[in-house]
């Protein structure tokens, strides 16, 4: 996505309901009406608009207690929404590096930008802290659009990076080795084990990254 358009959109009412939803599973209205500065109503209506156009779907969620309630998801096409560092032209590109240099070509491009990566931010990183580490993570890949999270879970006694979205996402699916380089990034700069789990639902993204 553009940054002027994005800058434009972000502050829209759509996009901020299509922003909460991105950071969850699936959101009910009276769940949207909590996040976000709007009436029952005007958030209703706009998911209705934002259902027409085809950026949200809706399923039978169940309740502890009582019928289903309805609650809204994102679609594949409201991806166009959040940033992305992959395109069209970024695909072609590494295709023909394999074509011309052979069919390891792109992966060992795609390792030297994560080894400049995690270069970056060990220089960023200047306190032992596991918290802290994750933090500066964090933040590093929130300014990339990773719509990232930092969580301890008391009850897995662990820490979580969670991110709600994937600027590379297609490359994710052409390029298994990306997963790996990920968490590698993590590992280097935390100086632990970390596990990678990744969720995909309907167009709802989220992976957890966890470390002890």
């Amino acid at each position: 996505m553009k940054n002027g358009f994005f800058k434009k959109v972000s502050t829209s009412p759509k996009y901020q309901i299509l922003a909460e939803i991105k950071r969850s599973q699936g959101l009910s209205v009276s769940e949207l009406c909590d996040r976000v500065d709007l009436s029952y109503m005007g958030v209703k209506q706009h998911c209705v608009s934002l259902e027409k156009e085809g950026y949200l779907d809706t399923w039978r969620r169940p309740k502890g207690m009582g019928r289903p309630e309805k609650a809204y998801r994102l679609t594949d096409q409201a991806q166009e929404f959040f940033p992305s560092e992959h395109t069209d032209l970024t695909a072609r590109i590494l295709a023909c590096v394999d074509q011309v240099h052979g069919s390891s070509a792109a992966e060992k491009i795609l390792f030297q930008i994560y080894k400049n990566d995690i270069a970056e931010l060990k220089q960023r990183c200047t306190t032992a802290s596991l918290e802290a580490k994750a933090r500066v993570i964090v933040q590093y890949r929130e300014e990339r659009g990773y719509m990232s999270e930092y969580y301890f879970s008391s009850e897995l006694n662990q820490h979580q990076i969670i991110e709600y979205n994937s600027p590379v996402q297609p490359l994710l699916d052409r390029y298994t080795i990306v997963r790996d380089l990920e968490r590698q990034l993590f590992e280097s700069v935390l100086g632990v084990k970390v596990a990678r789990d990744e969720q995909r639902v309907s167009g709802l993204y989220k992976c957890v990254f966890g470390f002890e």
